[in-house]
């Protein structure tokens, strides 16, 4: 039973019932990574705007997580197209949604060091949360993967204006 223990730490993935670990572990770095970062201190305050967002997704995320972090990440993803919209405006907006070309201009100036590792960070999970075929996972993990996800998005929005 020690041995267990001992391996518990270093597991990348477990699923027991409707639990994944392996989504709660990297919401969990992104929040680390965060905050040794020091992006938080450079967070804008939370708006009304925010809060009401973050209010509906906890809602969604009660009836359905896998839908509340697919449309947390669309509204990251809305916010990056925006910037890179306004910083290469020769390129049309529905190339500038394209996931690929939206990940070549974010990579260029559109998005920081920190906000990039975190954009790409959020994606995978997405992307773990779109394609796992049981994705049920309730508390926390959710409710950070949410906070980070608007907290990028409200960034991106407030250097568009």
């Amino acid at each position: 039973m020690k041995k267990v223990a001992e391996l518990i730490p270093r597991l990348k993935r477990f699923k027991h019932k409707d639990t994944e670990i392996e989504f709660t572990e990297g919401i969990t770095e992104l929040v680390q990574e965060r905050e040794a970062s020091g992006i938080e201190d450079r967070e804008i305050p939370r708006s009304a705007e925010y809060q009401d967002q973050f209010g509906f997704l906890m809602r969604l995320a009660d009836i359905s997580p896998r839908s509340a972090v697919l449309e947390s990440f669309r509204a990251v993803e809305s916010a990056a197209a925006k910037k890179a919209a306004r910083i290469y405006p020769e390129i049309e907006s529905r190339h500038a949604r394209s996931p690929l070309q939206l990940q070549k201009m974010l990579k260029g100036e559109v998005l920081s060091k920190q906000e990039y590792y975190q954009f790409n960070q959020l994606r995978k999970l997405r992307n773990e949360a779109a394609h796992a075929e049981e994705f049920d996972i309730r508390g926390m993990p959710v409710e950070a993967y949410i906070d980070v996800a608007l907290s990028l998005a409200a960034r991106l929005e407030a250097e568009n204006s």
